[in-house]
């Protein structure tokens, strides 16, 4: 079955998230969607969900991406349309190329043969050290205090991989090669739905209110499920989603609850050359259970990309206890002061020299809010107690955890009845090395007067040939 011909002034795009496994079925919802046509596959792969772990080890998610894609792939493939992923999660070139490897297993297995256009989005220490001795200040994007006020080159050195979060003009340049498909690394994950848009004449308005309707694909319908896939057609004035899956739907409210994703304001969400204003947007529910919204604007601003860089500052050792004594829940924050007194009294010229930090949260009272917790009283009956230390080797970070376990694990308290069996502890070892801890020492806003020359495309084939050429 061939996918029907657009209008020349709209596009369709299928949308899914490429780390989460597909529903049962999957294919029967892209054979729907292609019934009403589809002119790009779109679906993001990275993102900073889980903080700089995986962009500063170099390590990433166990997630079979490439067997994720394939069913998308071989419709892409089957009616002759682009695909465009993001690949990686952290986003890295380490990152990239274990997923492409994955990719290329695939192919040769299934008999694909598929040229792909590979954006690499990594900045070498180098490269942006050169930018910040001689271009515009790279200023933070958010107001955490151990952010720098102006990127430095200590800054860029420090890191251990610096990633940029590309736009949609490196996509729409890749496109342009008439490829099967495009895989970037990190990249914005509205910017890769945009560019198919704005490459067919959509305004970057609408195309970033589509792109943000379709970013986590199913996320946005009801029952919300990133493991399914999203349509949408877009035109010069509107988006109009529909759920391929029959199972669920798109809504009104669920549609103006995704708007709200991963932002601080309500309506207005900052990104490369302008912020999406949604303030205006309609929704329309239509009689063949789509959903079309109107009314995005787009309010032009200096190009900048936001950069992620990941510095190391420790090892992690972390302990569990569970804790269900009445007597001892009643006055855990003093059972675990006492503790995290004794330790520091211990270790004195380790913390004074800032070789180590110790935190204890209580899972069941105020570990997610911590000091901002309003409710002060135990209304449980057990919780988890995490000690959480972080120290610049980590055997420190093994002593100092298993010597505040024990404070806690023998620590007497008032109404104690018995010496031992007060706190349980569920996993061995007692002390769980972690290993390595980031920061994002960098998050911050590279200016770019060209958004596309520091992210190149190379296409390269995947299947039976791996031969290369630059693009």
């Amino acid at each position: 079955m061939t996918s029907p011909i657009s209008d020349p002034d709209e596009v369709r795009i299928l949308s899914f998230v490429n780390h989460i496994p597909p529903v049962a079925g999957i294919e029967e919802h892209i054979e729907r969607a292609f019934s009403w046509g589809v002119d790009a596959i779109v679906a993001q792969g990275t993102g900073s969900d889980w903080g700089p772990y995986w962009l500063g080890s170099g390590l990433q998610v166990e997630s079979d991406v490439a067997r994720n894609v394939l069913p998308y792939v071989r419709a892409a493939k089957k009616h002759g349309v682009p695909f465009v992923f993001s690949f990686g999660i952290a986003g890295g070139n380490v990152h990239l190329e274990k997923c492409l490897g994955d990719l290329q297993r695939v192919c040769v297995a299934e008999g694909l043969d598929l040229d792909v256009a590979v954006i690499e989005s990594e900045l070498s220490s180098e490269y942006l050290a050169e930018r910040i001795r001689v271009g515009a200040p790279v200023l933070p994007a958010s107001d955490a205090p151990h952010l720098t006020p102006q990127l430095t080159e200590e800054d860029a050195h420090a890191a251990e991989r610096i990633v940029a979060l590309i736009g949609p003009e490196p996509v729409q340049e890749a496109l342009h090669a008439g490829v099967d498909g495009v895989i970037t690394g990190r990249a914005l994950d509205i910017g890769l739905f945009m560019a198919v848009a704005m490459n067919r004449g959509i305004s970057r308005a609408v195309a970033g209110h589509a792109a943000k309707l379709l970013e986590c694909g199913g996320l946005a319908l009801e029952p919300g499920d990133s493991a399914n896939c999203m349509w949408a057609r877009i035109d010069a004035e509107s988006v109009e989603v529909r759920s391929p899956n029959p199972a669920s739907r798109p809504t009104v409210a669920g549609l103006v609850s995704h708007g709200f994703y991963e932002r601080s304001h309500p309506y207005a969400e900052e990104n490369p050359g302008g912020t999406l204003d949604l303030s205006g947007v309609v929704y329309t529910e239509l009689p063949d259970g789509g959903i079309r919204g109107t009314g995005a604007q787009w309010i032009d601003a200096p190009y900048t990309l936001l950069l992620e860089g990941a510095t190391r500052v420790g090892y992690r050792s972390i302990c569990q206890l569970g804790v269900r004594d009445p007597a001892l829940l009643s006055q855990v924050r003093t059972w675990i002061g006492t503790a995290e007194d004794q330790t520091r009294a211990r270790y004195a010229d380790e913390f004074g020299d800032g070789r180590v930090q110790l935190s204890t949260r209580v899972f069941g009272l105020d570990a997610v809010l911590g000091e901002l917790e309003p409710e002060k009283t135990v209304t449980g009956h057990e919780a988890a107690v995490v000690v959480d230390v972080v120290a610049d080797e980590q055997a420190l970070a093994n002593q100092v955890g298993y010597y505040a376990f024990i404070r806690l694990f023998i620590g007497p308290y008032e109404g104690r009845k018995t010496t031992a069996g007060n706190a349980a502890s569920p996993y061995m070892p007692v002390v769980i090395p972690v290993g390595e801890v980031f920061t994002f020492g960098i998050y911050h806003l590279l200016p770019l007067e060209d958004p596309v020359a520091p992210f190149p495309f190379t296409v390269r084939h995947f299947g039976a040939s791996t031969a290369s050429q630059e693009g």
